[in-house]
């Protein structure tokens, strides 16, 4: 005889359970630290993104146009606005110039959509930096646990991870912020889940409209929350249903311990990877080595005869399409020519991806020389390692040869917080002061919690983006 409804334990009602008790005292010292910078990465990105954003030009004034009740602040913008339409322009702007936080087992970009919906729902409940910490620490969780627990299959069958999962991670997120019980918790999942979407195809046609998948997310963890707390139901038989999501989105070739294995001791804001150039992570591991290459062999790009990248089938899928690409976007997915920025430049940054860039012929002339080639070796290997394999020969007969198996940034490769302070303030120095980024670095990182709040934050960007 099946249980009541009521007393079902689904693997939904097993996470709910869990997210719905977890206590900010019972989370180890080390992932808060985490969420701080995390914090701090996704902001300075979203401050960055405001003024480069393709899609955010259009998204910022229709938001602005559409007005509604003031409850959240649109950052860099300034206004007041529906909690939900502030989440999904915060998201936007924040993942339009491809350096916000992933993860690689899930294949997703948990920062751009659970921040903003979580820090749209804070403001409006005034919730306490510690409760924010927390509820960032749960969205990446619920997010990241679904993603990796699909991949994969999920994204080979041409969906964008950070789109499907992201909705149920901001939906947990903000279920924690107005602290309902285990029950609406798992309905307000349920509906982030019933939201997700996001496909892989805007990689392969105007990929400047990828942002609005992480900003819809978002937005549909503040509906999916907010409806149920207002009494809303949805399947708690969301994931293992007969027409459930895991059905849909891996034909359940599923990992259920991914999913719901060592709650409490796996967190999954520690897996993550935090970039250091502003193009799509498939290019990292060969950016990487580009570099090294370059100041190994001590060479002016014309003495380059060749350049030779193995990779495994999904980064090639990803970025190894376009060699010379003729926008910005295009760019951030072009991994042959991330490698002629980096052997000619010796860095990749946001400030070369400018039209003066694009149109340069030595770089259009070297990235045609990079050959990207699949291999299977690689393939295998992915996702525990998301490396790169090149050989870059000099005419004068002189070689550079090397394998990574993963980018800096990664779990086994972290950043420092020099690094991370490094990036961010190159990332931000064309549009604002010095000034911008330290005391913003010291409002979500350093410091006591108890002192610390969002509403300075807000503060913050108002003095500098007014």
């Amino acid at each position: 005889m099946s249980k009541p409804r009521d007393e079902m334990d689904t693997l939904l009602c097993k996470l709910a359970r869990y997210y719905a008790s977890l206590s900010y005292d019972e989370v180890p010292a080390e992932v808060i630290e985490k969420a701080k910078r995390s914090l701090a990465d996704f902001l300075s990105e979203l401050a960055a993104g405001f003024y480069v954003g393709e899609l955010a030009e259009a998204v910022n004034p229709y938001l602005v146009e559409l007005g509604g009740k003031p409850e959240s602040t649109l950052l860099c913008v300034g206004r007041k606005m529906p909690a939900q339409n502030a989440a999904l322009g915060m998201g936007v702007m924040a993942h339009a110039i491809e350096l916000d936080d992933g993860h690689r087992w899930g294949t997703s970009h948990p920062a751009v959509a659970i921040m903003p919906a979580v820090l749209a729902m804070a403001e409006r409940e005034k919730s306490s930096y510690g409760e924010i910490l927390l509820a960032i620490v749960i969205g990446y969780d619920m997010m990241l646990r679904t993603a990796r627990a699909i991949n994969p299959a999920h994204l080979k069958k041409g969906f964008h991870s950070t789109g499907t999962c992201g909705s149920l991670g901001a939906a947990a997120a903000c279920a924690k912020l107005l602290n309902l019980d285990e029950e609406k918790t798992a309905y307000a999942i349920s509906m982030g889940g019933l939201q997700s979407a996001g496909l892989q195809e805007m990689l392969h046609d105007h990929p400047g409209v990828k942002p609005l998948q992480p900003g819809k997310s978002a937005s549909a963890g503040v509906l999916a929350a907010d409806l149920a707390k207002r009494g809303a139901k949805s399947p708690r038989t969301l994931f293992e249903g007969e027409h459930g999501w895991l059905k849909a989105m891996c034909d359940s070739n599923y990992s259920a311990e991914a999913l719901i294995g060592d709650l409490g001791t796996r967190f999954e804001i520690l897996d993550t990877y935090t970039k250091l150039y502003p193009t799509c992570r498939h290019c990292h591991a060969a950016i990487d080595l580009a570099r090294e290459a370059r100041e190994t062999l001590s060479c002016d790009p014309s003495d380059i005869e060749s350049i030779e990248v193995k990779t495994y089938r999904l980064g090639i899928v990803e970025v190894g399409r376009i060699q010379v690409p003729k926008t910005q976007q295009e760019a951030m997915f072009s991994l042959p020519f991330a490698v002629a920025i980096a052997l000619t430049r010796g860095n990749v940054t946001l400030q070369d991806y400018t039209p003066e860039t694009l149109s340069d012929p030595k770089l259009i002339s070297l990235a045609e020389k990079v050959h990207v080639m699949e291999d299977e070796k690689l393939n295998d290997l992915y996702p525990e390692e998301r490396g790169a394999h090149m050989k870059v020969v000099l005419r004068d007969g002189r070689s550079y040869e090397k394998y990574i198996p993963v980018a800096k940034g990664e779990p086994e490769f972290p950043v420092t917080d020099e690094d991370l302070k490094e990036k961010l303030q190159a990332m931000l120095s064309p549009y604002y002061p010095n000034a911008f980024f330290e005391d913003l670095w010291k409002m979500t990182v350093e410091g006591n919690i108890e002192s610390r709040s969002y509403e300075e934050i807000i503060e913050h960007f108002g003095r500098f983006c007014s």
